[in-house]
């Protein structure tokens, strides 16, 4: 009994021994996490010109016009690292939202121009942080609506497509751009009434990179 009480007080500081040297080689054969090749981002935009589609005038003698090119723009997809080598990478981003433009606040008019862009694009990744892109965009439920003493109607557009080009400079999780777009608009009512809405913008973008652990 007393052999047996012996041999269970080496045990625990053997145990304890051993389990300290193994800490070490389980810390280096753990899988470590490695970059996703899919990311979510999330842009927001500028753009100016395009045709002029209304043009109101104040009692200041000002005229605002609301050109079809122009307006605030909200996206949000994703984008997927489709190859890479080395700093080199081609990716594949699709994204959608909203693009708004209004007139300066006016006690007597109101107008308010909604569409929704859905947009595909394929990036040149190269290894000083610089993207460059081209793809196509459509812009859904494409409605300008303007109520007031001026002009009281509602003009609504069919869901043409057009081509987009992109470049960026990327610094981490965020990048800064400048786009161009070809684009053209086609009134519902009247399908040969064509409006020009290219533009040109800047934007900024962020980027939520993933990452997963291999089995």
């Amino acid at each position: 009994m007393l052999r047996f009480a012996r041999l269970l007080s080496l045990a625990a500081p053997l145990t304890l021994a051993f389990t300290l040297a193994l800490r070490p080689l389980a810390a280096q054969t753990a899988p470590s996490p490695v970059p996703s090749p899919w990311r979510m981002v999330a842009r927001v935009g500028l753009e100016y010109g395009g045709e002029k589609v209304v043009q109101f005038r104040y009692e200041d003698g000002t005229t605002p016009t609301v050109t079809a090119g122009g307006g605030l723009l909200l996206t949000a997809g994703g984008v997927y690292r489709a190859w890479s080598d080395g700093g080199h990478a081609v990716e594949l981003q699709g994204q959608g939202g909203i693009k708004w433009r209004t007139i300066p606040a006016a006690t007597n008019q109101d107008a308010n121009w909604l569409r929704f862009p859905v947009e595909g694009l394929v990036f040149y990744r190269a290894p000083a942080g610089v993207r460059l892109g081209a793809g196509a965009t459509v812009h859904l439920r494409n409605v300008l609506k303007a109520s007031g003493e001026v002009l009281d109607s509602r003009l609504e557009f069919a869901n043409d497509a057009g081509l987009l080009v992109q470049a960026e400079y990327v610094r981490g999780d965020f990048a800064f751009d400048l786009r161009v777009t070809s684009l053209t608009y086609r009134t519902v009512d009247a399908p040969t009434s064509e409006v020009g809405a290219s533009s040109v913008g800047v934007g900024a973008s962020w980027f939520f990179p993933g990452t997963r652990t291999p089995r």
